[in-house]
This record gives C-alpha cells, sequence and structure tokens, in this order.
C-alpha cells in the first residue's frame, strides 16, 4: 500500500488541464438540476454533439433554460439526453409543477419527448434513415441534496427511483451522484446527515441483487461516481494552495477528510448570502476584502454549488463512461465482484486529482463505452 502511495504523488501527468472524448453506442439520459445540466452539456459536447451538430432542445423549463435536451446520435451512434428535475424521480410527483418548481414534479409529455424523440441514424450519411430514442441503456441521477432536504433523501425514496428508471425510461443501468460538500451544508448536522445519505448510496449498489427476484427485468446494475470523493479531492488542493494545513488528498481517508474538514470548510465569505460559499472552494487566494465577503476567484466553483465547466467537467464525463464500461466493455457477463472492482478504479482515477497519464492525452485516447 505504502509503494502504491508513493507512486500515486509522484505520478506525472494532468490533473484539470485536459479534455474529453467520448464514443458510445449506448442511450444514457442525465436526470437532476443546474448543476446537471451544466455536466449534461459538457458530456453532449464530449460526445460530439456540438461538432455532429446533433443536440437539440426538446423543451424549456423556462425562457433561456433548458428543460429537456437530446444528442442523437451521439460519436459512435449513440444518445446522450437530459431531463431537468429538482428531485429524485418519483411516483409521488408526477404531474406536480416541474422544474424549477421544488420537489422534483415531473410528466408522461417530458417522459414522451425524450423517449419519442426521432433523430438520424447516421448525421454523416447521406441516407435519411431515422430512428427514436424507444428506451435507454443507463440513466445518471444527480442526488440533489438542496432541492430536496436530507430527511427525504432515504433509502426508500433512492430505490424508487432506480426502479422508475426502468419502468418509465427502459434503463437497465443506473448511476447515482453521491453527494459532496457544498454552499448547502451550512453545519456539521449537515455534513453529517450527507453522509448518511452516502452510505445508504452506497449499500443500496452493493446489495442491489440482494433479495430481488427480478427476472432478468428491471435494473440490473446500480453504479456509484464518488462525486464526494472529487469535491474533497479539489477543495483539499486549493486549500494546500491556499496555505491551510490540511492533508495532501491523494493520500486522505475518508475520516481525514471528516476530521480535517470540520476545522476549514465552513470558512466561508462573509457576502450577505443566504448560502455563502467556503473560501477553500471558491477563492484563489486568502486576501479578501475588509469585510471579508469577497476574494480573487479561482477557475473550479462559480459559488460553492455550480462548477467552472471548462475546467471541472472533463473528469466527471470521463468517469461516467469508465463507469458504464465496467458495465458494458468486454465480456457481456460480468460478476459484480468484477464490476465493483472496476467501480472503485474509475473513481479512484477520475473522481480524484490524481494525474491522468500524459500518454492518453498526447495519442488522443477515446473514452468508450458499448454495448457489445
Amino acid at each position: 500500500a505504502s509503494n502504491e502511495i508513493n507512486y500515486n504523488l509522484q505520478r506525472s501527468g494532468r490533473i484539470l488541464d485536459f479534455t474529453t472524448t467520448i464514443s458510445t453506442d449506448l442511450k444514457i439520459l442525465l436526470i437532476g438540476d443546474s448543476v446537471m445540466a451544466q455536466l449534461a452539456e459538457s458530456f453532449d459536447e464530449m460526445t460530439g454533439g456540438v461538432k455532429l451538430q446533433s443536440r437539440q432542445i426538446l423543451w424549456e423549463a423556462w425562457t433561456g433554460h433548458e428543460g429537456g435536451t437530446v444528442v442523437g446520435p451521439t460519436r459512435g451512434g449513440g444518445v446522450s439526453a437530459f431531463w431537468r428535475m429538482t428531485g429524485l424521480l418519483s411516483q409521488s410527483m408526477k404531474g406536480k409543477p416541474p422544474a424549477n418548481a421544488h420537489g422534483g414534479g415531473w410528466s408522461y409529455f417530458e417522459i414522451g419527448s425524450l423517449l419519442d424523440h426521432r433523430y438520424r441514424v447516421d448525421i454523416r450519411s447521406e441516407m435519411n434513415a431515422m430512428t427514436t430514442v424507444g428506451a435507454f441503456d443507463a440513466v445518471v441521477f444527480r442526488v440533489m441534496h438542496g432541492w430536496m432536504e436530507i430527511e427525504e433523501i432515504t433509502r426508500d425514496r433512492l430505490v424508487e427511483a432506480i426502479d422508475l428508471s426502468y419502468e418509465l425510461l427502459g434503463a437497465k443501468t443506473v448511476i447515482l451522484m453521491n453527494v459532496p460538500f457544498t454552499n448547502n451544508v451550512k453545519t456539521m448536522d449537515d455534513y453529517w446527515g450527507v453522509q448518511d445519505i452516502n452510505d445508504n448510496i452506497r449499500h443500496i449498489a452493493d446489495t442491489w441483487h440482494e433479495n430481488r427476484n427480478d427476472d432478468g427485468k428491471g435494473v440490473q446494475h446500480v453504479l456509484v461516481q464518488d462525486y464526494d470523493a472529487f469535491y474533497n479531492h479539489v477543495i483539499w488542493a486549493n486549500a494546500l494552495h491556499l496555505g491551510y494545513n490540511v492533508s495532501n488528498p491523494l493520500v486522505a481517508s475518508r475520516k481525514t477528510f471528516e476530521v480535517e474538514g470540520e476545522k476549514f470548510l465552513f470558512d466561508r465569505l462573509n457576502d450577505g448570502g443566504k448560502f455563502s460559499p467556503s473560501i477553500p472552494m471558491v477563492c484563489a487566494t486568502r486576501q479578501l476584502t475588509h469585510d471579508g465577503g469577497k476574494c480573487d476567484r479561482n477557475i473550479l466553483w462559480m459559488d460553492g454549488m455550480h462548477v467552472c465547466p471548462e475546467t471541472m467537467t472533463a473528469r466527471y464525463g470521463a468517469s461516467i463512461a469508465c463507469l458504464l464500461g465496467c458495465v458494458y466493455n468486454g465480456e457481456s457477463e460480468k460478476n459484480d465482484d468484477s464490476i465493483r472492482e472496476c467501480e472503485k478504479e474509475c473513481n479512484d482515477q477520475f473522481m480524484s486529482v490524481m494525474p491522468a497519464d500524459e500518454a492518453w492525452i498526447s495519442s488522443h485516447t477515446t473514452m468508450a463505452s458499448f454495448s457489445g
């Protein structure tokens, strides 16, 4: 273990200064709020939406703000879609006011708009063959603490969202983004509440097949994107730059993040706002204005919640492609242990500040997830 730690500390490569290119024939749907809208738009670009000019806005949540989008086809022939929602998918929210209303309302109009969307099979071909989305292979959920209170994000609500991913959208793979530290985490009680949510997410994924007899129907694979670790790694790296007495995130354990985080994460700008950001998240220096309300900003987070996409989304997209590859690439039948091992490798590499191998970048490596 010590040899691996030393290698990680000495390894050279890019951390945030690279872009990601993805090729996939999978149909992927990202569900979430304005943060997910940022991530989805970047993911669309990684899958070729801009280059292929195959991205369409299906509806606006409100003027100027996308509610549903589809890239079809992606590089590789798949689909990348986004559905704006302010809560986890639930039957109890059917017909309730949709985003940006509180609670996660949704409608069959939105589902129909996504599933019935028609697109050209090959955007570059002179043939005009068309197809419909029909169903998604995978759904990615941003678990939205902020729009949802901590006590609302229960195991039952998470499991219901997973099940509905298949029942309403046809997906057999679900990725749950666990909950990171943000400006919605205002107290240590909130912090521990978020950790309990993340423990629930981990347990649901690890035990998904226990006591379930679905005969191959329903969601078959639940994976976790360790988004919490990614935020921690970048916050701690920036905190070191700012002079905080914290550990190198590449060698920090969860216990280290918990103990050290209590001492500095709540060091916030005194900007008078309801959701004041943490200084080690958004500041490039610790030199504040006389009232403590402003600092020179970094290019990591815009406000303690929304990321700066040009800097922070490449690892997100690479992680999603990697996680989907754990299920779909290679052998058609994989046991859960091999998927869990692959999931850990994806999170360790991309949901961290582990340098990306320079050879991947210089050789123009494309991340790929294919259904086989």
